[in-house]
């Protein structure tokens, strides 16, 4: 515990606010939940947090106070992780929103303990939306919704699908709620393209205005210190690999633990890329 209470203190004396961006990857989403389990086991906590798609799902249960097993036990509990509850809510027309809501029940950015932003794409506009109040769960739903498996968000008059078209890894929405050191966790490879993506949404969405682009960008060029593990040997539908993904993501985030330690005491300096 004295340990424990040395890194919290030490973090605390610099100053600095620590944020966390959490990409999008959909099954994938486990190494997220290793690497906050590594973070906890660290003494290290998040002043800010900001996710895409199912990095929103993550960091806005994290930002309401959830520890890393809490977490796995709502996503597990929504069935988002199951291909039959998944083709059961496009069949209904509930929507990804819909499945978190029934394990959550509703709630609200004020219910949060730390600031968290949501990243989704209007889809008819193709401009980001960062969500940082209002209804959550709609948010994390509007920043979750990937074609083919989700339908489109509507949300305060707009039409809403995943933010992963634009940021992917949503660095720069956590640095803009106050994050002086922030840390990525990269689900996708450092993709540079979203041509692959968009095709998906033009097959559900003929009409839309989203643009390819390089969804990477935002993410990599405001970020101190980002956890990138190798997940090439799994997809977005991964669903039978999640242990192993938790345990790939624990072990990447134990190996950048001093780097961002460095960055905290001012001993690194941001690179943009």
């Amino acid at each position: 515990m004295a340990e424990l209470s040395n890194r919290l203190f030490k973090r605390r004396k610099s100053g600095k606010k620590l944020g966390l961006g959490l990409g999008g990857g959909g099954a994938k989403g486990s190494v997220h939940l290793g690497a906050l389990k590594a973070f906890e086991e660290e003494g290290i906590t998040f002043d800010a947090v900001a996710g895409t798609s199912i990095g929103s799902i993550v960091g806005g249960l994290y930002a309401r106070g959830l520890s890393a097993r809490e977490i796995e036990a709502v996503v597990l509990g929504s069935g988002i992780n199951d291909v039959k509850t998944i083709l059961m809510s496009r069949l209904s027309g509930s929507g990804v929103d819909g499945l978190i809501g029934i394990a959550t029940g509703k709630m609200d950015f004020s219910d949060l303990k730390i600031p968290f932003a949501a990243v989704a794409v209007d889809l008819y506009s193709g401009e980001e939306a960062v969500f940082t109040e209002g209804d959550l769960v709609k948010c994390m739903g509007a920043s979750s919704a990937i074609p083919p498996y989700f339908r489109a968000v509507e949300y305060n008059g707009r039409t809403y699908v995943d933010g992963a078209f634009r940021n992917i890894i949503p660095c720069d929405a956590a640095r803009n709620l106050g994050a002086d050191v922030v840390v990525g966790i990269d689900l996708s490879g450092n993709r540079r393209s979203s041509e692959n993506s968009k095709r998906a949404l033009d097959e559900m969405y003929p009409v839309n205005g989203i643009t390819v682009c390089d969804p990477s960008a935002a993410g990599y060029g405001a970020c101190d210190v980002m956890i990138a593990p190798d997940l090439s040997a799994y997809t977005a539908t991964s669903l039978g690999s999640l242990t192993e993904m938790f345990e790939i993501g624990y072990f990447a985030a134990k190996e950048k633990i001093p780097e961002i330690r460095a960055a905290l005491s001012g001993r690194k300096r941001r690179v943009k890329i």
